[in-house]
């Protein structure tokens, strides 16, 4: 299908690129996603503990649910995110899925009922709602601003940490965990819906070109990919045989597994350390600044360097931040060990969606991160209920943060061992042929 170059390029008479909005919606998407979930949980789990009883790796075992369903969701629809209107109707069913199901928490008396409901239920909305949205339509509209397109999106999160922790904390005290609920329910829906009209699939489906156009910037030492012109988009059967895909899902699936670990337990940890609730949000609210500040800085390294090499470096700074937390006794030391956790694990998010369309493409992007999502969300998932299961065991967080120093590490080793697809078998697809249906 060949591009129609009298299309006009500003669609709905916007005065910018419409990829922008398409980042609009992935920055809004990972707020509701971290914030109205894993954040607000992170305060919630102790009150909700306290109230009935239920043990602690049991509450977080929910979140271990909801990212598997997500993940085994995304699995089977991922394929859908490459189709003209499929990303669309799937996040309009995930909004209304993960927003109805915290909202029904209200009501909620037996274990069980809070993991179908916040596990399953809101599983099955989080592939609408979650990081998929982003890590797959913003690589299709953007190339060469690819890294500062994701750090903007991803920053969401960053942005949920600063902001939702204080205001779940303050409802908490004011109404208690089941109001606070409803509200993050609430929220999900009123915050999301606005943006649907501007989830679009690729920009040839508007008559537009990545990037707007833009000419690539020239070839950097260490880049996998440089421009829409010069990308190569290998389909999930090509990546499949590839060593590389497996030993990229073996390194993102250690670091998620670390990520989620150290991130889901942030609160509780700075708990566990003799801080108050009140301070140990506030603590969490400046890994959020920070974090957020992060995304930027990440971003532009991906970009001058290559996603293989920022990852490297990221994961190598985390394992150090690990263990500053470590040494945090004193609410001095852990607003700083807090700022420069939320510097280093910050970049994470950023650069692990990155690092997909880097090796793959952005054709078959869907597909591809449906199956590796799949795969590296039972890593992901695992590290609530790992670190939920040291504290029951052990009183303390300190032996799985132990654990993460040597994980961020491995991590770092693996991602350098990764070489980059060598298949010349087909031509690159040019900016002029538009996503297969």
């Amino acid at each position: 299908m060949t591009l129609d170059t009298t299309v006009k390029r500003r669609p709905f008479g916007l005065p910018f690129y419409f990829g922008w909005t398409i980042v609009a919606a992935g920055f809004m998407s990972m707020f509701v996603s971290n914030g109205m979930a894993f954040w607000a949980l992170q305060v919630f789990v102790g009150p909700m503990q306290a109230d009935t009883g239920w043990p602690r790796a049991e509450i977080m075992g929910a979140l271990t649910m909801r990212w598997l369903v997500g993940a085994f969701g995304g699995l089977l629809v991922g394929k859908y995110f490459d189709r003209k209107h499929g990303p669309w109707i799937i996040t309009l069913v995930g909004v209304l899925l993960d927003g109805g199901s915290m909202i029904a928490l209200y009501w909620v008396k037996d274990p069980w009922v809070f993991i179908l409901l916040f596990g399953v239920l809101g599983g099955v909305g989080s592939i609408g709602t979650g990081r998929l949205l982003s890590a797959v339509l913003i690589p299709k509209w953007f190339v060469a601003k690819r890294g500062l397109a994701m750090s903007i999106a991803v920053s969401g999160s960053g942005v949920s940490a600063l902001i939702m922790s204080p205001i779940a904390n303050a409802i908490n005290d004011t109404a208690g965990w089941r109001e606070g609920w409803v509200w993050m329910g609430a929220l999900t829906i009123a915050l999301l819906i606005p943006f649907l009209p501007f989830v679009r699939r690729a920009p040839e489906d508007m008559g537009l070109l990545p990037d707007d156009g833009a000419a690539p910037k020239p070839a950097v030492a260490g880049r996998v990919q440089v421009s829409a012109a010069s990308e190569r988009s290998y389909t999930l059967s090509e990546a499949m045989r590839s060593p590389t895909l497996w030993l990229l899902t073996l390194a993102m699936s250690i670091g998620l597994f670390s990520m989620s670990t150290n991130a889901s337990s942030m609160v509780p940890f700075y708990r566990s350390l003799g801080f108050s609730a009140e301070v140990a949000a506030w603590g969490l609210a400046v890994y959020g600044v920070f974090s957020f500040l992060s995304r930027f800085v990440w971003g532009a390294i991906a970009d001058r360097l290559s996603v293989q090499h920022a990852v490297v470096i990221q994961a190598i700074c985390t394992s150090l931040g690990v263990g500053i937390n470590l040494m945090a006794h004193t609410e001095t030391m852990m607003f700083a060990a807090a700022a420069f956790q939320g510097l280093a694990l910050g970049g994470f998010l950023v650069l692990q969606p990155l690092i997909w369309p880097a090796y793959f493409g952005r054709k078959h992007l869907g597909s591809i991160t449906g199956m590796t999502q799949f795969l590296t969300t039972f890593a992901m998932a695992s590290g609530p209920f790992f670190a939920g299961a040291m504290f029951d065991a052990t009183g303390a967080y300190t032996w799985a943060y132990r654990v993460l120093i040597g994980t961020w590490l491995v991590c770092a080793a693996l991602t350098l061992l990764v070489r980059p697809m060598n298949d010349k078998r087909a031509a690159p697809p040019t900016p002029q042929t538009a996503p297969a249906e």
